[in-house]
């Protein structure tokens, strides 16, 4: 492959689909490129961003292909590969990296994930862990997904199940769901998408009703509630909103967000993301005192201004349901007064960007968990894992029972001024000593290496095609 002096392969998440969830550095992107390429379904879904472009498409289990295509193109001028959702849930940036013959050069654009869209939709928010599965067993032996879905009930942890089940492929489902009977799940189907339809359901009762499971497909996500999960109820419009902000910078907003803030009369939140998000006209308040009375201070003061008939938007870093003070608004607002949650791309969904493709398989968020070897062994089972809110001198009881060679990456303010990224093996992790605070730990999914810098974890195309 000669590479054309201005080639560049950008890997791009468009979001779970409707035009208001793609990021600006998305849209720039595609913009950006002579040439883009994907999954047909997804290309129809940015057909307002394809005029004047090369596009190149494949069907389903065409991911091969599409990446070969990709990559031939680069002797010609750049090109951006899509995704939905994030290229790094389940999508195109694991086998992007695997195959292409400087992985340094790649740039992953990261997008807002189907989960966490599903999540805002529904006033459901993560404060301690989440656990996402793929229930497709075309890559992953199936005792595997099996022992992470059970390893997940036993620990009560939330559960975002992708890939549920398809035309051919449905016995999987019903094995999750007899592992999870006895809990309420959130049905999210084509989430930004036409026919999106979401819905409350237990996964006893789905179960016992065909007719239900038949509303189920390949763009269906099931999240399963538990422990630390804040169950509210969010309105598709409101004068109050809960804005994610991404991780740093305007092109982190998506368009939904833009224009919210655009509207707004004020903008409440911490000071780091206020001056992050750039000019807007409200007027930017950020409160003082700790995380109680901050959220309870921006809850009334959007409440006043709600009440006189003007909008308010109160911030969060990343997503507003990943680990945010969302919840707190949330339980503030009680289902009197409604609030719209706008999702924003997590700060998982950017570190692992920025590291390269460590997430391509089921992975796991913990917020500071109270166990130290909770990392080490959902590592153990196969889960890739991302840490919250490290503190320097906490990272060795994280490491020390996680095997040697699994790549990690330990990462602070990314995408933001004075970015902060290690990346090496965990033995080597282990004698690093940082001091501070607010670090990311990024444990890569298993058969991972580190080239040129980056991690790439196979999803396991290899053990299926040749390339």
């Amino acid at each position: 492959m000669n590479m054309h002096p201005e080639g560049k392969l950008s890997i791009v998440g468009i979001g779970p689909g409707e035009a208001s969830l793609r990021t600006l550095a998305a849209v720039e992107a595609i913009r950006g490129a002579d040439y883009v390429v994907g999954y047909r379904p997804y290309l129809k879904l940015i057909e307002d961003l394809l005029p004047g472009k090369e596009v190149y498409s494949s069907g389903m289990r065409g991911e091969v292909d599409r990446v070969r295509a990709a990559l031939d193109l680069l002797d010609r001028g750049s090109v951006a590969l899509v995704s939905s959702g994030d290229a790094n849930v389940y999508g195109m940036a694991g086998l992007g990296l695997e195959m292409a013959e400087h992985p340094a050069e790649v740039e992953v654009v990261p997008g807002v994930t189907s989960f966490t869209a599903a999540a805002c939709r529904a006033g459901l928010l993560f404060r301690e862990c989440v656990a996402v599965i793929s229930l497709s067993d075309l890559l992953t032996p199936w005792e595997g997904i099996e022992g992470r879905l059970r390893q997940a009930a036993d620990h009560g942890m939330p559960v975002a199940l992708y890939n549920p089940q398809s035309k051919r492929r449905d016995w999987q489902l019903l094995r999750a769901l007899d592992i999870y009977q006895d809990r309420d799940l959130l049905v999210a189907k084509g989430v930004g998408r036409e026919g999106e339809r979401i819905f409350w359901s237990t996964a006893s009762r789905l179960l016992e009703s065909e007719s239900l499971r038949e509303e189920i497909d390949m763009t269906t996500v099931i999240i399963l509630p538990g422990r630390g999960c804040h169950r509210g109820e969010a309105a598709p419009r409101s004068l109050i909103n809960l804005v994610g902000t991404g991780p740093g910078g305007r092109d982190s907003l998506t368009a939904e967000a833009q224009a919210i803030l655009s509207s707004s009369e004020k903008l409440l939140g911490a000071e780091r993301y206020l001056e992050l998000i750039g000019d807007f006209p409200g007027e930017k308040l950020a409160h003082a005192g700790p995380c109680p009375e901050r959220s309870y201070a921006r809850f009334q003061e959007a409440a006043r201004l709600a009440r006189s008939g003007k909008r308010a938007s109160i911030l969060t870093g990343g997503d507003p349901s990943i680990f945010s003070a969302g919840w707190r608004i949330m339980e503030l607002a009680d289902g009197r007064l409604p609030v719209h949650i706008s999702p924003g791309v997590s700060a998982f969904s950017s570190v692992a960007a920025r590291a390269g493709a460590p997430l391509c398989g089921d992975f796991a968020l913990l917020s500071r968990p109270d166990d130290p070897a909770a990392p080490s062994l959902l590592a153990a089972a196969g889960f890739g894992v991302v840490v919250y809110n490290v503190r320097g001198h906490e990272l060795l009881p994280l490491l020390q029972d996680l095997e040697p060679e699994r790549a990690v990456a330990l990462a602070r303010d990314v995408a933001r001024r004075g970015e902060e990224m290690i990346i090496m093996r965990a033995e080597e992790m282990i004698n690093i000593r940082p001091s501070g605070f607010r670090f990311t730990l990024l444990i890569s999914c298993p058969r991972a290496g580190i080239r040129e810098g980056r991690i790439i974890a196979k999803r396991g195309y290899d053990t299926k095609y040749s390339y």
